[in-house]
């Protein structure tokens, strides 16, 4: 949305529209400062909505791909499943399974926006393993989702029994 309207003002500045549009005349300096500016832009709001959720491992700031550790030696196979189970269920329009074996499963969250992250959870010898990272591979910040996802995740699992 940005680009179009830096696209366009640059063009009027530039007295383009007397001579009808051409791309490749836009000046090529005002887009490099555009890109810097909605650069700053989004990195001050990734950092923004880090700081909203607070709390954060220092290891952890900043970064798309988030991973959780919960310790409990005491649960089992069956525990596992009840687990994952149960948060399916509390979320059933935002969280779908996607594969699941004894130990692991993999979940697809829907967040706003159509923005689509996958998150693990694996069953580890010392508890729960959860990691979430965007399902797009041309995602470059988050927003936080991914934290978010972890944590939410990591308290519904303490949670149920």
């Amino acid at each position: 949305m940005a680009f179009p309207l830096a696209a366009a003002l640059i063009t009027f500045k530039q007295g383009k529209m007397k001579y009808g549009y051409d791309f490749l005349t836009v000046d090529h300096n005002w887009s490099l400062i555009i890109a810097i500016g909605i650069g700053i832009v989004f990195n001050t709001w990734h950092a923004m909505e880090f700081e909203k959720i607070g709390n954060v491992d220092p290891k952890l700031y900043l970064k798309m791909r988030q991973r959780f550790m919960i310790k409990n030696s005491n649960w089992s196979k069956d525990t596992f499943d009840i687990k994952v189970k149960a948060l399916l269920m509390n979320h059933p329009k935002k969280m779908t399974l996607i594969h699941k074996t004894d130990t692991e499963c993999k979940i697809l969250v829907r967040n706003g926006y159509g923005f689509k992250d996958i998150v693990t959870v694996e069953q580890k010898g010392q508890g729960f393993e959860i990691s979430s990272k965007p399902k797009s591979r041309l995602a470059v910040v988050d927003m936080g989702r991914n934290l978010k996802n972890c944590k939410e995740i990591s308290k519904h699992l303490k949670e149920v029994g």
